[in-house]
């Protein structure tokens, strides 16, 4: 169940990257967040009876210090991706993404099988493919400055699905919504200190709600994950949601991939198999 779960959360998350990357280049990334986080917060509200759980204090720290640690993360990348080519800063944040959890399991003591400590390793190295560019690639060498911040939008996501897993097996979905409310309240001071304000095109808007579902279901999905194994396979997994923002960019915004990214995508499939034998 976990590996499916955490495939489920790659593959929303890598979506929900895409649809908020793609409509960051044409309104900001701060308006794009204020209008999806709301969507998300609401989802999950929803969601919550489906999900039987107790509000403990427990659920409203770690929501709360994962929903400012996962706005954080969002908000760099989808900046980053304004000038930036969603085929490279996505996996660099990622690699950060999984290595947080993988770290923090093994100081709370699990121990996953050989075989999976091989794929964790081998989709670390994948990410790490998937985010090289080529000299001739259009958008030209990646400054050091860009995979800097891809890297710190890689520890906010990290520390994101550390606090989320740390919130309690018996509070439901109570920590995700507390996260959603928090990053949607965060942004707010966000807003007032650029001293300005771009809505988003009307045509825009149900892609950037889609967006926002996207990433609220990618967080159930990597919290019932976590609640089904291991914090280090859960977030290896749902990690590798760099493949998707890439296939997605390749197929419809046609950015150029090397064979060394291609390579990468096909460790990931491999890694993916080790983890599940």
């Amino acid at each position: 169940m976990v590996v499916v779960l955490g495939l489920l959360a790659a593959i929303c998350y890598g979506t929900s990257d895409f649809v908020g990357g793609f409509t960051s280049r044409r309104a900001s990334a701060l308006a794009v967040l204020t209008y999806s986080y709301p969507v998300g917060a609401l989802l999950m509200l929803a969601l919550v009876p489906a999900f039987p759980g107790q509000f403990t204090g427990r659920a409203l720290l770690f929501g709360a210090l994962g929903g400012a640690a996962g706005l954080a993360g969002v908000a760099t990348l989808y900046r980053l991706m304004i000038d930036s080519p969603m085929n490279v800063v996505s996996p660099v944040s990622a690699v950060l993404a999984a290595i947080v959890p993988v770290v923090v399991g093994t100081v709370v003591g699990e121990r996953p099988k050989n075989a999976a400590w091989l794929g964790m390793a081998l989709g670390l190295v994948a990410v790490v493919l998937v985010s090289r560019t080529a000299e001739d690639s259009p958008h030209g060498p990646i400054s050091a400055r860009v995979l800097g911040w891809a890297a710190f939008a890689g520890l906010g996501f990290g520390f994101y699905f550390v606090f989320l897993a740390r919130a309690g097996a018996d509070s439901g979905l109570w920590a995700l919504v507390v996260s959603r409310f928090v990053a949607a309240l965060l942004i707010v001071p966000l807003i007032v200190r650029r001293r300005s304000w771009a809505g988003v095109p009307a045509r825009l808007v149900p892609l950037v709600f889609a967006g926002g579902a996207l990433d609220a279901l990618a967080n159930m999905c990597f919290l019932l994950a976590t609640r089904h194994g291991l914090l280090s396979l859960a977030g290896v997994l749902t990690s590798l949601y760099p493949a998707v923002t890439v296939l997605l960019a390749v197929g419809l915004l046609h950015e150029h991939t090397s064979r060394t990214q291609r390579a990468g995508l096909g460790l990931a499939a491999a890694a993916i198999v080790l983890i599940t034998v």
